[in-house]
């Protein structure tokens, strides 16, 4: 951004050590940090944690909110509890102290959720993540699409991926459902962090770079106006749901 607003940043963690630790780091290395950032603490697979984040918060207001913790290689319970239930959990908290309108939200996804998609062979959920408009139930089926992975263990597919599918799902019909604030998805690219580190998956990019597409949808005024519930790239570049779309590649122009 040419002219990056003057913010605040509640860093959220699930460990207040680690979270003081950040912002240290953050505050000696970042010019104009330095009282800008705080942590605390949060872990977004507990409610009784992310009502009491939230409750931390005071009134607020709050200009926006990314939602960024998540897992991969862990059983569907798992990954579904944090990649997809905790963003609802998150957003159900800390929502009421949003600005209105205009107050932002931004849930980070993957690649993964529409090359899920794009293999998936029960063809009713396919459709559904593809389109999710047509989910008549809205996300209260949602929710219970995610649930009925709860258990399983034979199932053929991927529970990240399906996480990721699921999240962007809720953000098109968290969009619908709350007209007056800006909501949208997006991947950060294969970042070199803890999650692929710890996975052994090779990423090299550094999180910095990790950050641009979140930074633009949090930011940049030129989502005012136009249609959220979007998935974006790594690029900021508008992106289908069922299929992947590479960074520099035509944007998506469906519905």
């Amino acid at each position: 951004l040419s002219d990056p607003p003057d913010v605040t940043v509640l860093l959220g963690s699930r460990d207040a050590g680690r979270g003081d630790e950040a912002v240290r780091d953050l505050e000696s290395t970042v010019p104009g940090a330095g009282g800008r950032v705080k942590s605390i603490v949060i872990d977004t697979s507990s409610d009784e944690s992310v009502k009491a984040a939230a409750n931390s918060c005071g009134d607020g207001p709050l200009y926006g909110v990314v939602n960024n913790a998540g897992i991969w290689g862990k059983s569907f319970d798992d990954t579904l509890d944090v990649n997809y239930f905790g963003v609802r959990r998150v957003c159900d908290a800390f929502e009421p102290k949003l600005v209105r309108p205009g107050g932002r939200i931004v849930n980070i996804g993957s690649a993964s959720g529409p090359m899920f998609v794009a293999g998936c062979r029960a063809r009713d959920l396919r459709s559904k993540l593809a389109d999710p408009l047509s989910i008549k139930g809205g996300v209260a089926e949602l929710d219970e699409i995610a649930k009925s992975y709860f258990g399983v263990t034979d199932y053929g597919g991927d529970a990240y991926g399906l996480s990721k599918a699921l999240l962007n799902a809720y953000t098109v019909l968290h969009a619908r459902d709350e007209p007056d604030l800006i909501v949208n998805s997006c991947s950060p690219g294969f970042i070199r962090t803890d999650l692929t580190i710890n996975a052994g998956l090779g990423a090299t990019n550094p999180p910095e770079k990790g950050a641009f597409a979140p930074v633009d949808l949090l930011m940049n005024s030129k989502f005012e106006g136009i249609p959220t519930g979007r998935y974006y790239g790594s690029d900021a570049v508008r992106s289908p749901l069922d299929c992947y779309r590479g960074p520099g590649d035509p944007p998506f122009e469906g519905p």
